[in-house]
């Protein structure tokens, strides 16, 4: 009986296939080990190209979150004014005359802007109508009580001419319009003797000198531009 004669070798898978054992006369068993590669290792690697991918999904996530972030701040302060602006009001303001119907500098009071000069001159009647024409304007007409009321509101620390005279010829106090003084509306105080104009001031509404004072300023009034107006609207 030939001798058996056994062997245990560990080889791995590659070069297992080499192995020939044979004998004519004898013959020789090897136990042969294979030992498989570590599939956690393999489960464990990633290749290059996937963590490229990764990182490129996470790079335009980004991109995109940032977009649409700054998209709605954008949306935001469009649509919804902030705390500075100012708000929709009827208010009289020497800062938003433009969006009141009147030039910059005028105030409103209903349907007429006002315009009253900060400094005193001493120009006389004619001269302070003048000016007024020269902003497209003219002195002042007191057309109701509620507008009485508005100029004095405006003029407690000074005295303004009006658009009024009195005609002793006809003893009437007339407006530039031509339309008789209503006494009901108010009554005109201090002297008539030669003082044939008016001044509205100080709460009362006196006659004064048609040559002008030192202590009288000037205002003028013209009506609204209604189509400033809508526009601003």
């Amino acid at each position: 009986m030939p001798d058996l004669i056994y062997a245990d070798l560990n080889l791995t898978e590659s070069t297992s296939s080499r192995l020939r054992v044979a004998d004519v006369q004898d013959s020789t068993y090897a136990e042969v080990k294979v030992q498989s590669p570590d599939t956690n290792a393999a489960a464990d690697y990633t290749s290059p190209g996937k963590n490229c991918c990764s990182r490129t999904r996470v790079a335009v996530l980004a991109a995109v979150i940032t977009l649409l972030l700054v998209l709605a701040v954008c949306l935001i302060l469009l649509y919804h004014p902030t705390a500075s602006s100012p708000p929709d009001s009827k208010t009289f303001c020497t800062t938003c005359e433009d969006e009141l119907g009147c030039p910059q500098g005028w105030k409103r009071n209903r349907k007429k802007c006002y315009f009253f000069f900060p400094d005193t001159q001493n120009n006389d009647w004619n001269a302070s109508r003048k000016k007024c024409k020269d902003k497209e304007s003219d002195l002042v007409i007191i057309e109701n009580k509620e507008e009485l009321d508005y100029l004095h509101s405006q003029s407690r620390d000074h005295y303004y001419l009006l658009g009024l005279r009195y005609f002793e010829t006809q003893k009437k106090w007339k407006w530039i319009n031509n339309m008789e003084h209503r006494t009901d509306m108010f009554t005109i105080g201090g002297d008539h003797t030669d003082y044939f104009c008016a001044v509205i001031g100080h709460g009362k509404i006196e006659t004064a000198h048609c040559n002008g004072s030192s202590t009288t300023q000037n205002m003028c009034e013209k009506a609204v531009n209604i189509s400033r107006s809508w526009k601003k609207s």
